[in-house]
């Protein structure tokens, strides 16, 4: 593949717009930490699961095993994944939230 052909991966200020991470939070630093897009299929730069790829490569690390199955819609990943982006957008503390104690003393 030459360098033409490279797929071309969006910058980290390019990710941290799409995502609109907040500076200084968890978030950030998971995307810092998950910037080895050469874990990737080159063709993944351009399909339209809209599942950012930091997140990918997350998932990657986590799940060593991973395997795309060829002409799946899903490249592999499960769908769940796109709930978690949300979430994490959503709490970029990557801390869930804490609900009251209920049932004390029962």
């Amino acid at each position: 593949m030459s360098d033409d052909d490279a797929p071309r991966w969006p910058t980290l200020e390019e990710q941290f717009k799409a995502s609109k991470v907040i500076h200084g939070s968890a978030l950030e630093k998971l995307v810092k930490e998950n910037q080895n897009f050469e874990v990737l299929s080159p063709g993944e730069a351009n399909d339209k699961l809209r599942l950012p790829p930091w997140l990918r490569v997350y998932y990657r690390k986590q799940h060593p095993g991973f395997r795309q199955a060829p002409k799946d819609p899903t490249g592999g990943y499960p769908l769940a994944l796109r709930d978690l982006y949300m979430w994490m957008l959503q709490h970029q503390d990557l801390k869930p939230e804490r609900k009251a104690e209920s049932g004390k003393g029962r």
